[in-house]
């Protein structure tokens, strides 16, 4: 097609304003009810959890605990609402504005104003944001952080300030720990070994000063979670003014990480702890008492805490579980969550434990209650989801498949699964009702890591799939259900191969097809995503044959594309096409979080898709995204499910402040732009004021400009750096509280080379 037929054809899809799918102005959380087992969910979107740190915190200042979970796998900040009488609600207008963080956040209150701050990790140390919430407002932080130093007696010489010591991998207790004031710390120390003690110094402060470098008189040994305690240790810094020299332990190896939690297990005596290590599905009680030297020492471990002395079952999860001491179910005292302190082989969707205290705080009694709270009412499907929508039934509803990277079921079986949710609603209500959660069988073939992609292969009317593993191959698997009925399907070939070479099709790793007919020869060809972030694009040259397109300009790589990437190395592309009425969108999930757009796709192959938004649904929020977008509820304007690593979804549905116009209600309105053609600049001129944005569009779909316009009847749009060409200049209304209505008369402007 050449230039101007293309820029014809595309003034006659922007000319026309209808009720086809586009992006909406602004995006909001989607509300679309899922329903598993007969239930539906409470909180379908919240994109699952893996290794969350929980905190109570009242965020709206209202006088109950609001609930916060910061998830160590994607650095994810959640905010759940208590409203009494129902259940808790994720609120993900409280999470923004939040500060970058990683490895672990806590929230204690620091400065006695009732409202608890920030520590989290920051360099193996830790860091606290002051807490600026105001009533009626959300969340807020003092944009500037304290790092936390503490007061060292060091051997030989005079006291000295230094860095609060935290490993990024453990996990510390924090709180008022002799109960006078003001907060104390104890975390492991550099070699993971014994415990430091950092008490606080000044009421409602952050005064610190190391007074113990073996609290507890207590060791761990060094090839698994013993502790060593009493006479079976001896640590000669165990002083209030401990020396910074090296421990007489003895220790041959490392662990890779310790969580801790300070709280009351025995009535009297100091506060006790409750300690785990990285390896071991157990939490060790530690009773402390003070020993005869007026200092904190164990006297009693129980390895299989709660069950021995304070409750009806032990801890067990896969690994590494770290507890959360605060008032889970607003009764009065504090009960104990528990959730793994790593993101690496878990049991990320049974990752929250609840163990209710039925007893009191300082004498408590632990019933075990859940190992998925909360989880109970999210789609959480074990590890990666990868969402796409269809209509598997044919009754004019989209429907649901969700694929996901592995599932826990064991040791050594974390099996991939597609499962696929049945739309049950209505046209403008989606429903989501869980069919089957092994919906295609991949196991039996060794495929890891899958990616459907469906489309009619065959011919026959129905939808067949592809799926793309974690080796960079894709096999084929064909719909052999009878017409009208619920897809069934069947291997039809493993490792398709490529036309002319008989190799099978290899991207490299991490394969991420898409079917979509990019010539408009009548048959489906596939965009392929990868780890190393690109795309990749194959032509269908027959029934059942591929030919991948290597561009003179950009080889391998279609439309050039590389999508962000957290350490510049890989990328994990995930293409999402979505038709929309100005053409075939291209958007990108990437390992980020974050979903690209790249603007329209061409009909020239050979054409460089340049980046027009980084984050369509704003900033990430979990890594390793895929995305699904339609319109799912029939409005006019498109839809999104986005999956993360964490094995759940997030939700989008255009903003309820979207003004929906048809054509015939708006304006006449007569505008101009001049000089045309022109060179460095040019001047528009309407009939009336409006108010809105004036967008400029290259004749491949590239939007390369844009002026906001504010009660005006003219303006200017410097062109300085636009190439020499046609270009689409459109205006963007914005009616009352509308964020955007493309109306008018798109007009052509020509730029004249220099």
């Amino acid at each position: 097609m050449n230039l101007r037929l293309l820029f014809l054809a595309m003034l006659a899809v922007v000319s026309t304003l209808s009720r086809a799918q586009d992006l909406p102005p602004s995006w909001e959380p989607g509300t679309w009810s899922v329903v598993l087992d007969d239930v539906a969910l409470s909180n379908p979107w919240v994109g699952g959890l893996t290794a969350p740190q929980w905190s109570a915190f009242d965020a709206d200042l209202d006088g109950d605990d609001d609930l916060f979970a910061f998830d160590r796998d994607g650095s994810r900040v959640l905010m759940f609402e208590r409203i009494p009488g129902e259940d808790l609600t994720l609120r993900k207008d409280w999470t923004e504005g939040w500060p970058d963080m990683v490895d672990w956040c806590l929230l204690r209150d620091y400065n006695c104003d009732g409202k608890p701050d920030i520590f989290t990790s920051h360099q193996n140390g830790i860091r606290v944001f002051t807490n600026t919430t105001q009533s009626g407002e959300g969340p807020s932080f003092d944009p500037e952080p304290v790092t936390l130093f503490a007061t060292f007696d060091l051997i030989g010489s005079d006291p000295s300030d230094l860095p609060v010591i935290c490993l990024g991998m453990d996990l510390p207790a924090i709180m008022d720990h002799d109960d006078d004031g003001d907060l104390d710390i104890i975390t492991f120390t550099e070699t993971a070994s014994t415990l430091y003690r950092f008490e606080g110094q000044t009421p409602c402060g952050l005064d610190l000063e190391c007074t113990n470098r073996c609290y507890g008189m207590l060791a761990e040994a060094a090839e698994n979670n013993a502790l060593f305690i009493g006479d079976d240790f001896e640590c000669s810094f165990n002083v209030e003014n401990p020396g910074m020299v090296v421990s007489d332990v003895s220790r041959t190896g490392l662990h890779a990480g310790g969580a801790l939690t300070s709280l009351q297990l025995e009535p009297g005596g100091p506060k006790d702890l409750i300690i785990s290590d990285v390896t071991y599905p157990e939490a060790l009680a530690v009773v402390l008492e003070v020993g005869p030297s007026s200092l904190d020492s164990a006297t009693h471990v129980d390895p299989t805490f709660p069950s021995n002395l304070y409750g009806d079952q032990a801890v067990n999860l896969v690994r590494f579980p770290a507890a959360f001491h605060l008032d889970v179910d607003q009764d009065g005292v504090r009960d104990l969550l528990f959730s793994p302190n790593t993101p690496l082989e878990t049991n990320d969707d049974e990752s929250v434990h609840f163990f209710r205290n039925t007893g009191t705080e300082d004498e408590p009694a632990w019933q075990f209650i859940t190992n998925n709270y909360l989880q109970d009412g999210m789609v959480d499907l074990g590890r990666g989801a990868y969402p796409s929508f269809h209509d598997f039934d044919g009754d004019g509803l989209l429907d649901l498949a969700v694929a996901n990277k592995e599932r826990y079921e064991g040791v050594d079986q974390t099996p991939a699964a597609v499962a696929v949710f049945r739309n049950a609603g209505t046209t403008t209500e989606p429903q989501f009702d869980l069919v089957d959660l092994d919906w295609i069988t991949l196991e039996d073939f060794q495929i890891e890591s899958p990616y459907p992609a469906f489309g009619d292969l065959d011919g026959d009317g129905d939808l067949d799939v592809l799926v793309g593993d974690e080796l960079g191959r894709i096999h084929e698997f064909t719909n052999v259900a009878p017409a009208g009925a619920w897809p069934e399907f069947t291997l039809t070939a493993l490792s398709i191969p490529e036309d002319g070479s008989g190799e099978a099709i290899d991207v490299g790793q991490f394969a991420t097809p898409q079917l979509h007919d990019m010539d408009g020869d009548g048959d489906l060809d596939m965009v392929v995503g990868e780890k190393n972030g690109t795309l990749t694009l194959f032509e269908r040259t027959s029934v059942g044959t591929w030919s991948e397109y290597i561009s003179p300009i950009h080889g391998e790589n279609w439309g050039n594309i590389l999508v962000d990437n957290l350490l510049g190395i890989n990328g994990y592309s995930v293409p999402a096409l979505t038709p929309t009425s100005e053409g075939l969108r291209v958007f990108v999930a990437n390992e980020t979080g974050t979903v690209q757009d790249f603007g329209l796709a061409s009909d020239n192959w050979d054409a460089e898709l340049l980046e027009v938004n980084d984050a369509v649904f704003g900033g990430r929020e979990g890594f390793r995204c895929a995305a699904a977008i339609a319109d799912v509820d029939n409005d006019g304007l498109l839809d999104a499910l986005v999956g993360i690593q964490n094995g759940g979804l997030l939700a989008y549905s255009s903003s309820s402040d979207t003004l929906i116009l048809d054509a015939a209600a708006l304006p006449a309105w007569e505008w101009q732009v001049m000089p045309n053609p022109g060179r460095d600049a040019f001047r528009w001129r309407s009939a009336q004021p409006w108010s809105g944005e004036l967008t400029a569009w290259s004749v491949t779909g590239r939007k390369v400009g844009h002026v906001v316009v504010q009660g005006q009847r003219e303006g200017a749009v410097e062109t300085t750096d636009w190439a020499p060409g046609n270009y689409v200049i459109r205006p963007v209304l914005t009616p009352g509280n509308s964020e955007g209505v493309p109306m008018g008369t798109p007009l052509t402007w020509i730029k004249l080379p220099e």
